[in-house]
């Protein structure tokens, strides 16, 4: 399994202060209360999503890996002794394992081989473990129909998915799959995103109706 584009660290940085709306959003929208539990982050970038998850959640322990060694390097940096670690890789390290809950935002777009991944994912779930999977670039997603018609040749970006097919190969793998809205509150109106298209009415419609939270379940242990 391999990422086919991913975002230098500058672009990330920037992202990771306009999507902290959407953090906050995942963090309100889940099931399960994270304090206490290992997680693990799928394209963590410069390790945001972790740091907030400890310091407003509670958890034991996160793991987080991306291609981007600029961002690696950073996420380290500004872990500051957090029980957070980081590695740079573009797929789940083979060593790493028995997490709680998985997380990944606007990932699954750039991986090319989904079902992989979800392999990948299961293997390093404990039984019961729940992988939150947030994507909004997707098929029935009209803005970015456009923007991928735009930037997947420059980019090296795979083909656009559609969300059932993502589904389909998670369930495949033996996952329970389920989804949510994300519980989007006030999404910042003066930049609308890095994507650079759309009225705030389009941004609106995209964060409520086309960005879902995708829920894979991996069952628990049979019982003897």
């Amino acid at each position: 399994m391999s990422i086919s584009y991913w975002m230098g660290p500058t672009e990330d940085e920037a992202m990771q202060d306009e999507h902290a709306f959407i953090w906050r959003a995942i963090i309100k929208t889940i099931d399960i209360d994270l304090a206490g539990k290992r997680v693990l982050d799928a394209g963590c970038n410069r390790g945001g999503f972790l740091r907030l998850l400890n310091d407003r959640c509670g958890i034991a322990e996160g793991f987080g890996y991306d291609p981007a060694g600029g961002a690696i390097d950073d996420a380290r940096r500004l872990a500051d002794g957090r029980p957070v670690r980081f590695m740079v890789s573009n797929r789940v390290p083979s060593d790493w394992s028995g997490f709680d809950v998985a997380f990944s935002h606007e990932v699954l777009y750039l991986i090319e081989d989904i079902a992989g991944h979800a392999h990948e994912v299961f293997d390093t779930l404990a039984p019961g473990g729940v992988y939150y999977a947030v994507v909004g670039v997707h098929t029935a997603s009209p803005m970015m129909v456009k923007w991928h018609q735009n930037n997947a040749r420059a980019l090296n970006l795979p083909p656009l998915y559609d969300l059932d097919d993502i589904v389909a190969a998670f369930v495949q793998v033996g996952f329970d799959a389920s989804a949510a809205r994300l519980a989007i509150d006030f999404m910042p109106a003066a930049d609308q995103g890095h994507h650079g298209q759309g009225s705030l009415l389009d941004w609106l419609d995209y964060y409520n109706d086309h960005k879902p939270l995708l829920r894979f379940r991996r069952p628990p242990a049979a019982s003897t």
